[in-house]
């Protein structure tokens, strides 16, 4: 008898999820990144990283668990980089992602040649609920303005969208990626990768997977 409470995770129940994730990855060659914000149970890291490609975090803590504990890429993001944690994050992150463009330009030295990534707010989203709505008005969550990204480009490498939350709606997703383009296209085409964040929830019964792999877009991997 196992002591109680625990957590009782079913890998049978988890499989099919993985099923549509190294679906997706293969009929459209994007990688798919675990965020463990969301989920961080690590005693399962070793069946997931079979269908994933690595992972994305919210802290340093985050970010050194997903390096010791799930093979593949570690990418690191934090809204507010203390001074006391950033060397750490630069030396094992794959890929450093700023909130603005401001706090690149205070870390940009420390990278020592590096390019960065920068988290971008396209300014819509699925979110009815505020407080968990990453684009929602005034939000500091990543830069608004194109103009204000532009002189920064030789500093990046790729740039990180989030604003998809419990999204469903492959239309609505299509409408919101159009819109990203519209904006910020002419920036996304001078990058080598993009992350389009979590919230779209394409492992739901009878989401169009297909049409989400085929989508086409004028943008990097």
């Amino acid at each position: 008898m196992l002591k109680t409470p625990y957590y009782l995770i079913d890998k049978a129940a988890l499989l099919p999820n993985m099923e549509k994730i190294a679906q997706l990855r293969a009929d459209s060659g994007a990688k798919s990144l675990l965020a463990l914000k969301c989920f961080a149970t690590w005693s399962v890291f070793d069946f997931m990283a079979q269908y994933m490609d690595g992972t994305t975090s919210s802290s340093l803590y985050e970010l050194r668990l997903g390096r010791e504990k799930f093979p593949g890429e570690a990418h690191a993001y934090s809204v507010a980089w203390a001074e006391d944690e950033i060397d750490q994050a630069i030396a094992i992150g794959d890929k450093v992602i700023f909130n603005t463009v401001q706090q690149l330009g205070r870390y940009q030295p420390r990278l020592n040649g590096r390019k960065a990534g920068l988290r971008v707010n396209p300014g819509v989203s699925t979110s009815s609920f505020d407080l968990a709505d990453p684009a929602r008005p005034f939000s500091r969550l990543g830069e608004h303005d194109p103009a204000v990204i532009e002189p920064a480009l030789s500093a990046l490498s790729g740039f990180m969208f989030h604003n998809n939350c419990e999204n469903a709606d492959f239309d609505r997703f299509d409408e919101m990626l159009t819109h990203i383009e519209d904006r910020f296209g002419h920036l996304i085409a001078k990058m080598d990768w993009i992350s389009l964040g979590g919230g779209i929830h394409f492992t739901g019964a009878g989401y169009p997977l297909d049409r989400l792999a085929e989508r086409p877009g004028a943008y990097p991997p």
